[in-house]
């Protein structure tokens, strides 16, 4: 018996450990960012917590278009009339400067005032804790150690024994604890991979979308008779698809791609 241990005994003594370290990394998953502050994300914000900027920006000029205040142009360019909707938020107000003159799509997402203006959003959420800091989600990263500790423990063994020439247990109980070690060093890698959504903006965007379930595009909603209220809220929280059921042509014109599905929201690395 290697280190005095048996292998089968050994192999249930480190699933139990793995047990421990996951249980670990996910606790400090969810407890950091679990409570947040201030106002309640807007539609476009719950739109960047969703899918990031470029759902926040079709959400805005979506409502900019809803209220008539922007037209299609010749050369697939984009054109705001009239002033923007009362009360709107400085993402639109933005928006609907950077199209005061014609411009593409793909211009007005580099407009210095729409990036301004992302970035101040970016920074409110982060500050009342819906978006994770640099800092929380290293701490996040950091909640993964303990699974790459068992995991050297593991292979301490498989080479112990290769180098001293003494048994590790049968062919079953070291082949099964090579498979464990490499289980346990990829799942400890993938969950290094962090969110930039706190937990409170993940449980507030589950919560929103069964409220709104019947908005879903995979539900297939009838539109006519919906309000644009309805339109955005849908737009923020599945994904910028049901505006191809209202106006198919606009929705193309700012970039929604008619085979894309649901928006899954991203992996940031936290590796730093």
């Amino acid at each position: 018996m290697l280190w005095g241990v048996s292998g089968p005994l050994f192999l249930l003594d480190y699933l139990g450990a793995v047990t421990v370290a996951v249980a670990v990394a996910v606790a400090v998953r969810e407890l950091t960012g679990h409570r947040a502050r201030g106002a309640p994300p807007d539609l476009v914000e719950l739109a960047y917590l969703t899918d990031r900027a470029l759902l926040a920006c079709q959400v805005g000029v979506a409502a900019l278009r809803r209220a008539g205040g922007v037209t299609v142009g010749e050369l697939t360019t984009l054109r705001a009339e009239g002033p923007p909707p009362a009360r709107s938020p400085a993402l639109v107000r933005a928006l609907h400067t950077a199209l005061r003159r014609p411009q593409t799509w793909a211009a007005v997402l580099a407009d210095p005032d729409v990036a301004r203006a992302l970035r101040r959003g970016v920074g409110r959420l982060a500050r009342d804790g819906w978006l994770l800091t640099t800092a929380q989600r290293r701490r996040v990263a950091l909640g993964t150690l303990p699974l790459f500790a068992v995991a050297a423990v593991g292979v301490a063994r498989l080479v112990d024994s290769a180098v001293e020439g003494r048994a590790a247990g049968g062919p079953a109980s070291v082949a099964g604890l090579l498979l464990c070690c490499l289980a346990t060093a990829l799942g400890g890698w993938w969950l290094t991979e962090v969110p930039e959504t706190g937990a409170a903006a993940r449980r507030l965007l589950r919560r929103l979308r069964h409220e709104h379930a019947d908005l879903d595009p995979e539900r297939r909603p009838r539109w006519q008779g919906r309000d644009t209220d309805a339109l955005l809220t849908a737009m923020a929280l599945f994904g910028p698809r049901p505006l191809l059921a209202v106006d198919p042509a606009f929705a193309v014109q700012v970039g929604v791609d008619p085979e894309r599905g649901r928006p899954r929201p991203e992996r940031r690395p936290a590796r730093r």
